[in-house]
């Protein structure tokens, strides 16, 4: 505890905090995982590219990422290089796995699985020659609705 004849120390701004929580999830392993969100794009969205500027939480338990089925949607969101959190979690029975900033992501595909709408989300990959690519193929992705 301060004391008047003690200065108070700097506390860290929003913006250094969120970039001292990006530098210690760059410090984790990337890791590939087929995991799950609460949310989707909007009803009638066309499929499309999304880079977000936040940190990207999902969960490999659909239960938790859906507040027990609750949620306002399901979303599949197949990952290659995102940070498995439960090392350093508070709840690591969460199962999360975080994506960074910039991660590139395809949205927008629609399915029907078990008479529930289904988000496929991917993780897009740059290739040799700089482009973005999908690494899942049709067989992949009707297995994995599975």
């Amino acid at each position: 505890m301060s004391t008047p004849d003690q200065p108070v120390p700097d506390q860290p701004t929003p913006e250094e905090r969120f970039e001292r929580a990006v530098a210690g999830l760059r410090e984790l392993p990337p890791t590939g995982a087929v995991t799950f969100r609460g949310i989707t794009s909007p009803s009638g969205t066309q499929p499309g590219v999304v880079v977000p500027r936040g940190i990207t939480a999902t969960s490999r338990d659909l239960v938790v990422a859906t507040a027990g089925m609750t949620s306002p949607g399901i979303a599949v969101v197949v990952v290659h290089t995102g940070r498995d959190v439960g090392p350093v979690s508070a709840v690591p029975q969460a199962q999360e796995v975080a994506l960074l900033p910039g991660t590139v992501l395809y949205t927008g595909r629609f399915l029907q699985v078990a008479g529930h709408t289904i988000e496929l989300i991917e993780q897009l990959m740059p290739t040799d020659d700089q482009q973005w690519a999908s690494q899942l193929t049709n067989d992949a992705v009707a297995q994995l609705m599975r």
